[in-house]
C-alpha cells in the first residue's frame, strides 16, 4: 500500500494486501505514527503561494487529506485519502499479524515433520549424455605406458625395480631405486603458532624421511599433530613459524613443490557438475608442464582411471555428497587420490585416506596405495587413524607421534609388526598379545603408560640411525642427476591466460549443467517481471502514474539487487574449490577472480533479458526505440553490478551465513540513497556524499527514470486536480495566471472562477523534485 496506493491497484493483485503479513504491519505502524499528527501546509505545498497570496480561502494545500480553509492536514486524513488506511482498524491489523505468526509456525512444523531434504542414504550415478571417445585399453598399450611417475622416474623404476616379492624383506629400496626415485627428508622440524598470551609449539624436533617404493604411516592419538606435520611438510601452513631443514632429493624445496607433489586432503572437495574424467583432465592440464601434449595428458588420465578402477564411472557426474546424485563416498575418496596422481607427483602426501568409508573400502584404498608404492615406485607419506591389522600390515614404516608433537618412534614396522613391537617391549612396554592389533597396541602403550616415550626415543639408537640415513639419502640424491628442470621448478605450470581459459571453460560447463541454479535465477526474474509489470500494468502519464513509474523502476532495481542472494552460494562453492586447487598451485588468485566474474556474465545477462522482455512491454513504459534500448542496456549492466557486488560481499565473508547478515548493511544504504525513498534535499549533508553521490544504484535509478519521463507530457485525471476558487470578480487566469508561469504544472479552466491545478505538466518537473 505504499509503493502503489490501494486506489490505483488493479483488481487482480489487490488481494495481495490481505494474504501477506507485511501490509498489516505497515498499516499498523503508519497509524501509530500519523494518528495524532498535524502536517503544516507551507512552501510549495500551498497552492497558489508566494507574495500576494495570503487568503487561505482562495488557496489549497497540495497534500492528501486536505480540507478547504485549513493550513494543516491531519495525519489520519492523510492516511485515509492518500493510502486508504483508517485509524480505527489499528488493532485489527495487529491481531492479523498474530494470526500470521501462528499460521507460519504451524507450516514450519508440518514441513519439518513430513518433508525430508538432503541425502537419503544412497547415491545415484548420473552419467554424461554424450561421453567422449577414449581408446580402449589393451595389453600392448597398457604395457607401453603404465606408470604415473614422471618419465625419468618411470624408466628408472622399470629398469631397476625387482618384483614385489623380492622387494619385501630386503630392508627397503636399493640405492639404485633411491637414485631413480624421489626422496624427501626433514630434520629438526619445529612449528610454533601464536595464541592468546604468547606462542604455542605444536611440533618438537621431528626428523624423518620417506623413500620411493615405500609407504610410511604417520600415526598418533588425537591432538598429536599428525595433520599439522603433514601440512608443514607439504608447505600448506600459512601462519606461525616453521623451522627445520626439509629437502627433496637432497635439495631445498623448489617453488613448484606444492604443484609437483600430491596432497590428498581428508575432505573430498570436488566440482560437483563435472564428470570424473573431466575433473582429472582439468587437474592434469593445469599441473603438468606445457611441454606435455594434450594427447599425452589424456593418456595419463586414462592410466589413473584404470589404476583406481574408476572406468565404469569415468563419465559419471561427481555430484554432491549431501544429495543422492553422484558417485559414492568410496569413489570420491579414490577421485581425491586420482586428482593428485594425474600430476605425476614426486611425493604423495595423504591425510587419512580411509576416513568416511567402510572397512572393506578402506582396505581397497590402502591396497591401491600399496600398488603405487611397490609397482609404480611412488614415495608415500600417509596419516592413518586407528587402522585395522589388514591396513596396518600394508605399510613399510611408521612415524608415531604423541600429544604435543613429539616423536616416539620412526622406523620399520617389520613382518607382522615384529620390529615395531620389539622396540616397545624392549623399552618397558607390556608384552603384545598374539591376537592384538599392533596399531591399537602401540597407541595404548604410548597413551596409557607412565613411560616417557619421547625421551626414550631421543636417546635411542634407532633415532641416531634415522639421522644417519637422512644424511646418506641426501648425499646419494645430491650425487644423482636432478630431474627438476627450469620449467618444472616454476610455481605455476602455465601462465595466467592459460589458467583463465581452462577455469572459465569449466565454470561455463558447470553453469550450463546447473539447471537448479540458473533455472531458479531465470524463474525469479520472470516471476518478478510478471508480478511487477501487472502491478503497474499499462501506466499512463497521469500524476499518480508518475509515482507508479518511478516505483516500477525502483522495484526493477531492487529485484536485480536480489540477485546477490542467488549469486553468493555459487561463489562460496567456487571458492571452496579454489582453496583446494590453489593449494596445489593449479592456478592463482588473479585467474580465479577474473574467471568467477566472467563465467557469470552471460547467464546473468540472459536472466536480465528475460525480466526486461516481460516487464517493459506489460508495464507499458516509454515505447520510443532509443529509450527501449537504453533501458535494456542499463538494466543488464545493473544485473552485472549486482552480481559482482554479491561476489564482493562474499569474498570477505567467511561463510554464507555471515554474507547474508552483511547483505542488508550494503543494500539498505543503496536503496535509501537511490533518491526514490528520501528526496535529495532531505538527506543530511554528510550522508549526501556517502549514500547518494557515491551510490551506484542512484545513478542507475536516475538514468532509468530520466529515460522514462524526459519530455513526457503529463495530464491529470479529474481526481488528481487540486481545486481552489479565485476571489470574487476575478477569473483563475487573473488570479493565478502570473503565478503559474513560474510554477510547475498547469491550471485547467483559466477563464472560470473554479480553478483546477495539476502539479506537473511535463515529466522533467517531477524528476526535478527527485534531483
Amino acid at each position: 500500500g505504499y509503493l502503489q496506493p490501494y486506489s490505483s491497484m488493479h483488481p487482480w493483485f489487490i488481494w495481495f494486501s490481505f494474504i501477506f503479513p507485511l501490509p498489516y504491519a505497515l498499516r499498523a505502524l503508519l497509524i501509530n505514527e500519523f494518528n495524532d499528527l498535524r502536517i503544516r501546509c507551507v512552501g510549495n505545498n500551498l497552492i497558489p503561494g508566494g507574495p500576494g497570496f495570503a487568503d487561505i480561502s482562495n488557496q489549497v494545500c497540495a497534500l492528501p487529506g486536505l480540507r478547504p480553509g485549513q493550513l494543516y492536514v491531519l495525519g489520519r486524513d492523510c492516511l485515509a485519502d492518500g493510502y486508504g488506511i483508517y485509524v480505527n482498524s489499528q488493532w485489527r491489523y495487529f491481531l492479523g499479524l498474530l494470526g500470521y505468526l501462528l499460521v507460519y509456525t504451524l507450516l514450519i512444523a508440518l514441513v519439518m515433520e513430513f518433508i525430508e531434504f538432503g541425502n537419503t542414504g544412497y547415491t545415484i550415478n548420473v552419467y554424461k549424455r554424450y561421453p567422449p571417445h577414449v581408446p580402449v585399453a589393451t595389453e600392448s598399450n597398457e604395457s607401453e605406458s603404465s606408470s604415473i611417475l614422471s618419465e625419468e622416474g618411470a624408466a628408472a623404476a622399470a629398469e631397476k625395480s625387482p618384483p614385489i616379492s623380492e622387494l619385501s624383506g630386503t630392508g627397503g629400496p636399493t640405492d639404485a631405486q633411491i637414485a631413480a626415485g624421489t626422496t624427501f627428508t626433514w630434520h629438526n622440524v619445529n612449528y610454533t603458532v601464536p595464541v592468546a598470551g604468547g606462542r604455542r609449539q605444536l611440533l618438537h624436533d621431528i626428523s624423518g624421511y620417506v623413500k620411493p617404493h615405500q609407504m610410511t604411516a604417520l600415526m598418533g592419538s588425537s591432538g598429536a599433530g599428525k595433520t599439522t606435520l603433514l601440512d608443514a611438510l607439504s608447505q600448506r601452513k600459512t601462519i606461525g613459524k616453521l623451522e627445520g631443514e626439509m629437502l627433496m632429493n637432497g635439495a631445498p624445496q623448489p617453488a613448484s613443490f606444492r604443484r609437483i607433489t600430491g596432497y590428498a586432503e581428508q575432505q573430498d572437495v570436488h566440482a560437483p557438475l563435472v564428470t570424473v574424467r573431466e575433473l582429472l583432465r582439468f587437474s592434469a592440464r593445469l599441473r603438468q608442464p606445457g611441454s606435455v601434449s594434450t594427447a599425452e595428458t589424456e593418456k595419463d588420465v586414462e592410466r589413473v582411471i584404470r589404476l583406481l578402477e574408476l572406468t565404469d564411472i569415468a563419465d559419471c557426474l561427481v555430484g554432491d555428497p549431501e544429495s543422492a546424485d553422484g558417485i559414492s563416498l568410496f569413489a570420491r575418496k579414490l577421485l581425491t587420490i586420482g586428482s593428485e596422481l594425474v600430476a605425476k607427483p614426486k611425493v604423495c602426501f595423504l591425510d587419512e585416506p580411509t576416513s568416511s568409508v567402510d572397512s572393506s573400502s578402506a582396505v581397497k584404498i590402502v591396497q591401491i596405495l600399496r600398488r603405487l608404492a611397490s609397482v609404480e615406485g611412488q614415495t608415500i607419506l600417509c596419516t592413518i587413524h586407528q587402522p585395522s591389522s589388514a591396513i596396518f600390515n600394508e605399510f613399510d614404516r611408521l612415524l608415531l607421534l604423541v600429544r604435543g608433537g613429539h616423536v616416539v618412534y620412526h622406523g620399520d614396522i617389520g613382518d607382522d609388526a615384529h620390529t615395531l613391537i620389539n622396540y616397545f617391549e624392549r623399552n618397558g612396554a607390556p608384552k603384545c598379545p598374539p591376537t592384538a592389533n599392533p596399531a591399537e597396541y602401540i597407541l595404548d602403550v604410548v597413551g596409557g603408560t607412565s613411560i616417557d616415550w619421547p625421551q626414550i626415543w631421543s636417546e635411542s639408537k634407532e633415532r641416531q640411525d634415522v639421522i644417519t640415513e637422512i644424511d646418506r639419502v641426501n648425499t646419494l640424491k645430491s650425487e644423482a642427476e636432478s630431474d627438476i628442470t627450469d620449467v618444472s621448478s616454476r610455481e605455476y605450470a602455465h601462465d595466467v591466460p592459460f589458467q583463465i581459459q581452462h577455469l572459465i571453460s569449466r565454470m561455463y560447463l558447470m553453469q550450463w549443467r546447473n539447471l537448479q541454479y540458473n533455472g531458479t535465477r531465470v524463474a525469479l526474474q520472470a516471476f518478478a517481471a510478471l508480478l511487477i509489470s501487472f502491478t503497474f500494468y499499462r501506466v499512463t502519464n497521469s500524476v499518480t502514474d508518475l509515482q507508479n513509474q518511478v516505483f516500477a523502476v525502483l522495484q526493477s532495481l531492487l529485484v536485480s539487487i536480489l540477485v546477490i542472494n542467488t549469486t553468493q552460494p555459487e561463489y562460496f562453492r567456487q571458492r571452496e574449490l579454489y582453496a583446494r586447487e590453489s593449494s596445489t598451485n593449479q592456478y592463482g588468485w588473479l585467474s580465479f577472480g577474473v574467471s568467477v566474474v566472467l563465467a557469470e556474465w552471460i547467464f546473468m545477462a540472459v536472466a536480465s533479458t528475460v525480466y526486461f522482455a516481460i516487464f517493459y512491454w506489460v508495464a507499458g513504459l516509454n515505447a520510443d526505440g532509443n529509450r527501449v534500448g537504453f533501458f535494456y542496456i542499463t538494466y543488464v549492466m545493473l544485473g552485472l553490478f549486482a552480481m559482482t557486488l554479491g561476489q564482493a560481499i562474499a569474498a570477505f565473508s567467511p561463510n554464507d551465513l555471515i554474507a547474508s547478515m552483511l547483505n542488508p548493511v550494503f543494500v539498505t544504504p543503496l536503496a535509501v540513497g537511490s533518491g526514490a525513498f528520501i528526496p535529495y534535499s532531505k538527506i543530511p549533508l554528510l550522508l549526501q556524499k556517502v549514500i547518494y553521490n557515491a551510490n551506484p544504484l542512484r545513478y542507475f535509478m536516475e538514468a532509468l527514470v530520466v529515460n522514462q519521463l524526459h519530455d513526457v507530457q503529463i495530464r491529470c485525471r479529474p481526481k488528481e486536480f487540486y481545486q481552489f476558487t479565485s476571489p470574487a470578480g476575478m477569473s483563475c487566469g487573473d488570479y493565478a495566471g502570473g503565478w503559474i508561469q513560474s510554477a510547475p504544472g498547469y491550471i485547467d479552466g483559466l477563464d472560470g472562477s473554479s480553478c483546477r491545478y495539476c502539479p506537473y505538466s511535463v515529466g522533467d518537473q517531477y524528476t526535478s523534485t527527485l534531483n
